[in-house]
């Protein structure tokens, strides 16, 4: 293991952000380094030399990284000259999920060659983010077509923690999650079907947002499974998230800093049975960390019950692995495709007009549990993943993706926005996540929530060396 260096420290710390963090750090803890919605005075061009720097020290460890077009950036920074305005995203460095068309550079898919040609055109949600002044630095690693949640990528590189070097960021974001935590970037594209977001940003202990479907393009992005896809931002803050989408989802010009008082009154509901189930003590504490700040911010936290939720993750696989199979079955006879890929893609292939069925009734009940509930309250909390990040070594791609994606597949299944926020955790302790889940629709609310409690809590620390 590699312990992290907590950002601003000129000594090296061994573990993940306190509020209050142990006595030795309690100077650097209090100051994170600067981010792109501090650090206004630096221009684009400095910013993008930095990003740079920072990959080419850390990623032959982490391996976040498929792709780095250090020249293009370049010319993109100098052609927006000037300092970073704060607020919106003039100078931020960007890696982007390399499922995701970036003009000028191919799409792997996380596949060895063959590779589709060079994309002539951005995906949409790249386009916007160049249009507002982002600049991209980086393709980021991730699974084959996107289909598991360890980031263990044969071609590139066997991604990883950058807390800790011997367990996986979660995936198939992986890369994504790993380039903003380790510093690499501000700000991260990653794509979201039953966690790919969510469980790589607890995990790693950045921000990451779901956002409700159709609210940001998807084009120009190789599909997993269409019903459940989505494009989403990783940050380190949900309040650099709140800028982030207000650009890629065209909703406006970036939104107005959010107050902690946002959080009095607001109803929050507890879903206990179920999500909190079997947790490790660490994310059981974490969570219970967050529970009491909303609680002294003022927030009414309501107990409710979502009866069905047991039932979500096997119809998610059923509906997922389905649609996956009929898109890249294909890949079955492709030599490159690991066999573990293989394995869930046999699964979707064999899965039963009476299992689809019976799944879609699963969804459609789920659906209407969560609606009504979600009358009562604004928001619902629960754990993002039940533990800590596993360690590589015997990590099974099916196993885990399962059991990580335990808390998330619920919410795909629901095809609501969710959010997943790091933790308050001790000193030396991994990072941990919970997830805010709103109403369809409702992502800049479930984002200003989101800000209002970290400005309670803090900003989490960069895993920077």
């Amino acid at each position: 293991m590699r312990a992290a260096r907590r950002p601003g420290c000129g000594t090296r710390c061994s573990g993940a952000w306190s509020p209050r963090s142990s006595p030795s750090c309690t100077a650097c803890c209090a100051r994170p380094r600067a981010t792109s919605i501090s650090a206004a005075a630096v221009t684009p061009a400095a910013a993008v030399e930095r990003s740079l720097r920072v990959i080419a020290a850390r990623d032959v460890e982490l391996r976040a990284c498929t792709h780095v077009p250090a020249d293009a950036a370049r010319s993109a920074a100098l052609a927006e000259g000037g300092c970073r305005r704060r607020g919106g995203l003039r100078g931020w460095t960007v890696a982007v999920k390399d499922n995701t068309d970036v003009m000028g550079t191919v799409r792997t898919d996380g596949l060895p060659p063959p590779h589709p040609a060079v994309a002539g055109h951005d995906a949409e949600a790249v386009r916007r983010l160049r249009s507002a002044g982002a600049v991209v630095v980086a393709k980021a690693n991730l699974e084959e077509l996107s289909f598991a949640a360890t980031t263990q990528n044969r071609t590139f590189g066997s991604c990883r923690n950058p807390w800790d070097t011997g367990r996986i960021p979660g995936g198939s974001s992986g890369g994504s999650a790993v380039a903003v935590a380790a510093g690499y970037v501000d700000l991260a594209l990653g794509t979201d079907t039953g966690g790919s977001i969510r469980n790589p940003a607890a995990f790693c202990g950045v921000s990451g947002l779901r956002p409700s479907r159709g609210t940001v393009p998807i084009g120009g992005v190789t599909p997993l499974a269409p019903s459940f896809d989505v494009v989403g931002p990783i940050a380190r803050t949900a309040a650099e998230l709140r800028v982030a989408f207000a650009v890629v989802a065209g909703t406006g010009p970036p939104p107005e800093p959010v107050a902690a008082g946002l959080l009095a009154g607001l109803r929050v509901g507890v879903p206990r049975a179920f999500f909190f189930d079997d947790l490790q003590p660490a994310v059981a504490a974490g969570v219970d960390a967050v529970l009491a700040a909303l609680r002294g911010a003022g927030a009414a936290l309501v107990a409710v019950d979502l009866p069905g939720a047991a039932d979500t993750g096997a119809a998610l696989a059923v509906l997922l692995n389905g649609e996956a199979a009929q898109l890249h079955g294909a890949a079955l006879e492709d030599p490159r495709i690991d066999e573990q890929i293989k394995e869930r893609l046999r699964l979707g292939l064999a899965t039963t007009t009476a299992a689809r069925e019976g799944a879609a009734a699963i969804a459609e009940r789920w659906r209407a549990v969560v609606d009504s509930a979600l009358a009562d309250v604004e928001l619902l909390l629960v754990p993002t993943v039940p533990t800590v990040a596993p360690v590589v070594a015997g990590a099974s791609m099916v196993e885990v993706s399962r059991r990580v994606n335990r808390n998330t597949a619920p919410w795909s299944l629901a095809l609501l926005p969710a959010l997943s926020l790091p933790c308050p955790v001790p000193a030396g302790a991994l990072p941990v996540g919970v997830q805010l889940v709103g109403r369809a629709g409702a992502d800049t609310h479930l984002l200003d929530a989101g800000a209002a409690l970290q400005a309670i809590t803090g900003p989490p620390p960069l895993a920077t060396l």
